[in-house]
């Protein structure tokens, strides 16, 4: 009797503790996609809601990196560029209004409802376009040509130490 109630136990534990998730399994996967170490920040928001049709949807994660040096990580090389963010990605993560030959325009911005980022005065951007058709990965100029979305984009902002992660697929 004992021994069955310690296995019941034990699988308990295992059960659980899978439920539970692995953060560092999100940090290590992460750290790979954005070519630069993150063992070493905290997730302090993550969740995806892809599984939709064809894999359509979501991923966001905020990883609080405070304490970390990450800077001279986040080389051209490794494909981070230094803030300001072109006008595709600033519309991705602000959104943004121009003037075109019809008036006023806005566009975005693109991050799921009631997601926001704080304005990034000083920082690191990433994009990698996943779509089928896009000729340079790097590259966020033809991200709104298309009428599916298929990117990934990361914003470190160096003052407050934090990485903004977004997925989407459409």
């Amino acid at each position: 009797m004992k021994r069955g109630l310690v296995i019941l136990g034990l699988l308990c534990t295992l059960t659980l503790s899978a439920c539970a998730g692995d953060p560092q399994g999100t940090l290590g996967e992460l750290s790979t996609t954005l070519g630069i170490d993150l063992a070493q920040g905290t997730v302090q928001e993550a969740w995806d809601d892809h599984g939709g049709f064809h894999g359509d949807g979501a991923r966001w994660v905020v990883i609080s990196l405070a304490g970390t040096d990450q800077a001279p990580a986040l080389s051209q090389e490794a494909g981070w560029y230094a803030t300001p963010l072109p006008e595709e990605l600033e519309a991705v993560w602000y959104g943004l209004t121009r003037e075109t030959d019809q008036g006023e325009e806005s566009v975005g911005p693109y991050l799921p409802e009631g997601v926001s980022v704080p304005q990034v005065e000083s920082g690191y951007y990433f994009f990698q376009d996943r779509h089928r058709e896009a000729e340079d990965p790097g590259d966020p100029s033809n991200l709104f040509s298309r009428n599916a979305y298929n990117f990934t984009a990361a914003l470190y902002d160096a003052g407050s130490e934090t990485l903004y992660y977004y997925e989407l697929d459409t």
